[in-house]
């Protein structure tokens, strides 16, 4: 008896006159990411990606996201006919327009980027095509014509006088013989170009597939399907189907799928009608590898059709008034208790009768049947229904009652107490319960203390539990509060499931986090903490049977087996249901079968499928892998780069359950651990040169997770990264370094060289400033005033004398001397030659006012040696009266210009009464070479000059101009 309802799942014949509600159909559209509802085809690649024509393009699906490719991307057209892969995993395109193009490792070809493409384009376009065991491509068409292709070459055309009018299918039978499918006949073919035979066929053909047994199921235009061994009949009339237009079969063991265009979507087992659906306006058919039956509407996207619609019986919306199914409850009589919300309905023995009680409300949401077959309804602040021994008629299966009794107020969830002897409920922070016997008479707790009550509940003592601020139990008449569940206060309680009579499960709702916890003899165990982090929508309800806690929310069912081994230290593991449902209501087990209550109806799912279910892993991929924004090639397995700092993964997983996928990625390299979530992408910023492997898997909720798949990452040093440059770098340095100090010291040496040439300089400047015959001739001429008795000219002249003396010898203590000390000394000197020489010159010092305004140093004994030549070899030999001009001036921060200008006899004149070469004999020698020297050692250019002040006279004068530093 606990297997009676098992039988009808297995050969379940369901007929829909419109495409209702269903869990086990999911449709996608454009509120789904689809580009247009209308879809010609679908495919399954290799890779198990999805693959739908459009009228707006391909659309590749891995379960959540959609690519397309369009005419913006290469493609010929935007209309897709139809798709196919071959065996080298082109997908080929077959377009509405006659064009054909190919995908290939996400990129398209088209007529430009492979033109044999262009050679195969007609006027109607290719529906399919066939591709032979040496790899030979035959594209053809509903005209009969048919394109050859091997490679990426075109090889031959054939018309349709050599295959015929229609070519619905290329097949190859145990002769290894080419079949083509006319409409009325076969052609065979024992090459594309030799025809051996033509069977005639006494019906139209329609649609023609092989099976992977190789079986040729064969369509006629009556919607009989006939078995074909080859090109042999080997079963005529095998099944019908009720339609005018098919559009694919589909043979998956032992079932027939059929599409059609005008009459939905059946399926077959072996000869007999287990299943068809009225979808609208559908075209082909396609098993995916997690067993999901795919097929492509013209008007209403893409259907998903999971392998569980043919196990498992679904009593959709329709049939409750398309209400759906609010409320699940066991009845006395081994049937089960069903409310769409107003109604009470029953279900026994896999059907749902007919008759049914209205109750007026349309928020009825719980049921509960008493031993003494009353029947207690309620619903969302609705008032309590009790119906008196309410039972069914087997007379005619109606619903019948002695009385119905009614609460005077609205009452929030009814708990009946263990022994059935009364009913409590709430409203607001008042506590009631009424009694279960004679006219129902009603009380209200006297006691408000637990603030505001938000749930009450029996837990596994039988106690009642109020959920309030504070929690209560309400046991023997006495109202206390319990350290148990003291634990729980200000918390939401929201469900609980009693396990037996030491244990319970309970759900508990905070702002924030949302848990299972488990309570044995008083202690508490966390089943499931942050539940958040693995259910995306909170928890409704929960239920417990044989050792499974299953809990739902609005789309589908968890469940956790074996809850109580987190006591023995465990972790408890949540598994899901791979189905979604639209609003799950109510849940309850009986007899091995669990029953789903939703808006879409009642479904009906043995218990051992949910548990012992067989889970299908996702399978992750790589969908883009950028550098600093600029997109790499994913499909050469690898990432080599230099020089960027960003580097960006993406990745999905192929997933078509209802189950959202979680991953867990790491960089060896860089983590130590996997890094979890539901992240689809990760960045690293600025890795160092080296190996690196990327590692990703996914899973469903806690399945276990998929094989990790890897992409290596190279990150190739740069020049300057590199160890031998960096080994280089530090050789250079070292070399430059060992340049740069030997490069100081000659430095320093010829520094010292420099200073020690000029005190050799200056010292011989000296020597040429105190010479002795200058000094001969002032005391000669002190002499001379002495003997003429002039001692007062005596006295003056030795004066000077003394004072240019000590002048001189305190210029030798600094290679730089103040500009105004430097005139004065000049002065002195030039008045003692003037006095000496009986004034037969002038003489004038001329500074120019930037001069004269702030203090400047320059190098000393450089301007005497010019003027002494100056008065000796220009003046002294002069008939007239001579005159001798120095001018300093400012020519910027570093330089002074010195111009030293006479009107004596000249350069050339002076050569005569000079007894050395020239006039400027010792200037030109000591002098120039101070001057250069100083203009190194301060690294200021320097100028010596000379020339005629007056060229073409009789005196033509000299003109002597100096550069010098100003020597700070």
């Amino acid at each position: 008896m606990k297997k009676f309802l098992l039988i009808p799942t297995l050969i379940l014949c369901i007929t829909q006159l419109v495409c209702g509600q269903n869990p086990f159909i999911t449709n996608y559209t454009i509120a789904d990411g689809l580009p247009t509802n209308k879809v010609f085809c679908v495919l399954q690649d290799k890779n198990d990606f999805m693959w739908f024509g459009t009228s707006a393009g391909v659309v590749r699906f891995d379960g959540t996201s959609y690519t397309r490719y369009t005419t913006k991307d290469g493609m010929s057209y935007n209309r897709i006919a139809r798709m196919k892969e071959d065996m080298e995993g082109r997908i080929w395109c077959m377009n509405i327009d006659g064009s054909v193009n190919y995908i290939y490792k996400n990129e398209v070809f088209n007529e430009k980027n492979a033109p044999f493409l262009s050679e195969i384009k007609t006027d109607f376009y290719y529906h399919d095509l066939f591709q032979d065991k040496d790899s030979t491509i035959y594209l053809f068409n509903g005209t009969g014509e048919v394109a050859v292709i091997k490679g990426n070459s075109f090889i031959d055309y054939l018309p349709s006088s050599l295959n015929g009018a229609v070519i619905f299918n290329i097949t190859r039978n145990t002769n290894n013989n080419l079949l083509f499918w006319d409409s009325n006949r076969i052609v065979e073919k024992s090459s594309v170009d030799e025809l051996l035979e033509n069977h005639p066929l006494d019906f139209n053909v329609t649609r023609v597939t092989l099976s992977p047994d190789g079986v040729t199921y064969v369509c006629d235009m009556d919607g009989n399907i006939h078995l074909f061994q080859g090109s042999r009949l080997i079963s005529k009339n095998f099944v019908h189907v009720d339609a005018q237009v098919v559009n694919d079969m589909l043979i998956k063991g032992e079932f027939l799928w059929v599409s059609t265009f005008d009459n939905g979507l059946y399926c077959f087992k072996n000869d007999s009608l287990v299943f068809h659906h009225a979808m609208k306006k559908i075209q082909n058919l396609v098993l995916d590898a997690q067993n999901n039956l795919w097929t492509a509407s013209t008007t209403y996207g893409i259907f998903k059709i999971n392998d569980g619609i043919l196990k498992y019986q679904t009593i959709e919306a329709e049939q409750f008034d398309e209400k759906g199914v609010r409320a699940i409850a066991p009845s006395n009589d081994d049937f089960l208790w069903l409310t769409n919300g107003e109604s009470l309905f029953i279900f026994k023995d896999g059907k749902l009768f007919d008759n049914k009680l209205d109750i007026g409300e349309y928020i009825l949401d719980q049921i509960i049947q008493l031993s003494d077959n009353s029947l207690l309804i309620s619903g969302i602040n609705t008032q309590l229904y009790i119906y008196k021994n309410l039972r069914i008629n087997p007379k005619n299966n109606t619903i019948e009652y002695d009385n119905l009794n009614k609460s005077n107020i609205h009452v929030r969830k009814p708990v009946v107490d263990s022994s059935e002897s009364k009913v409590n409920f709430y409203l607001n922070d008042n506590l009631f319960f009424r009694e279960l016997k004679g006219n129902y008479p009603q009380f209200r707790v006297k006691y408000t203390d637990w603030g505001r009550i938000r749930n009450i509940f029996l837990n596994y003592n039988n106690d009642l539990i109020v959920n309030g601020n504070t929690n209560h139990i309400v046991a023997g008449g006495q109202i206390s509060t319990d350290s148990t569940y003291s634990v729980f206060d200000g918390k939401w309680i929201a469900s609980n499931i009693t396990i037996d009579s030491t244990t319970e499960v309970l759900q508990i709702e905070e702002a924030d986090n949302s848990e299972l916890v488990l309570i044995h003899n008083d202690s508490i165990y966390s089943l499931i903490d942050n539940m958040e982090d693995h259910i995306s929508l909170k928890i409704k309800d929960m239920i417990y049977y044989d050792k499974t806690v299953f809990l739902y929310n609005q789309q589908t069912v968890y469940f956790i087996s074996n809850p109580t081994d987190v006591i023995k230290g465990e972790t408890a593991v949540l598994n899901r249901l791979n189905i979604t449902f639209n609003n799950i209501n109510d849940l309850y087990c009986q007899n091995e079968i669990l029953y789903v209550a939703s808006d879409d109806g009642l479904t009906l799912i043995p218990v051992s499928e949910c548990v012992n279910a067989v889970s299908i892993p996702t399978k992750p991929y790589f969908s883009k892998v950028t550098l600093d924004e600029k997109e790499m090639a994913v499909a050469k397995g690898e990432i080599v780069y230099k020089n960027k700092d960003r580097l960006n993964i993406e990745f999905s997983s192929l997933n078509f359950s209802s189950s959202p996928s979680n991953f867990a990625y790491m960089l060896e390299g860089v983590n130590n651990d996997w890094i979890t979530g539901t992240e689809k992408q990760v960045v690293y910023l600025n890795l160092k040169p080296g190996h690196y492997t990327f590692k990703l898997k996914s899973r469903k909720n806690m399945e276990p997770y998929s094989e990790v798949i890897e992409l290596p990452v190279t990150v190739i040093p740069t020049f300057f990264q590199r160890v031998s440059t960096r080994i280089g770098a530090l050789l250079l340095l070292l070399f430059l370094g060992f340049l740069m100090v030997r490069n100081y010291y000659r430095r320093q040496l010829r520094e010292r060289e420099k200073d020690n040439q000029l005190v050799t300089l200056e010292n011989r400047a000296l020597q040429s400033m105190m010479n002795p015959h200058f000094i001969f001739n002032s005391l000669g001429s002190i002499q001379k005033f002495l003997l003429q008795n002039k001692s007062e000219e005596a006295g003056a002249y030795l004066s000077r004398f003394a004072r240019l003396i000590r002048q001189t010898m305190n210029s030798i203590k600094s290679n730089s001397v103040l500009l105004d000390d430097e005139v004065e000394r000049l002065r002195n000197y030039i008045e003692l030659e003037q006095f000496r020489m009986e004034n037969h010159f002038e003489f004038s010092v001329i500074l120019d006012d930037q001069l004269q305004q702030d203090d400047y140093n320059i190098p000393s004994m450089i301007v005497q040696p010019f003027v002494e030549n100056a008065i000796w070899h220009g003046i002294s030999q002069l008939q007239g009266k001579g005159k001798i001009t120095i001018r300093f001036n400012y020519v910027n921060e570093k330089s002074i210009r010195i111009i030293i200008e006479d009107n004596g006899i000249g350069f050339e004149k002076s050569k005569a009464f000079s007894k050395t070469k020239s006039h400027l004999n010792m200037a030109s020698n000591l002098t120039q070479k101070r001057i250069q020297l100083i203009g190194e050692k301060y690294q200021v250019k320097t100028q010596l000059s000379y020339e005629e002040l007056y060229p073409g006279e009789t005196n033509p004068g000299a003109k002597i101009t100096l550069l010098v530093p100003i020597v700070e």
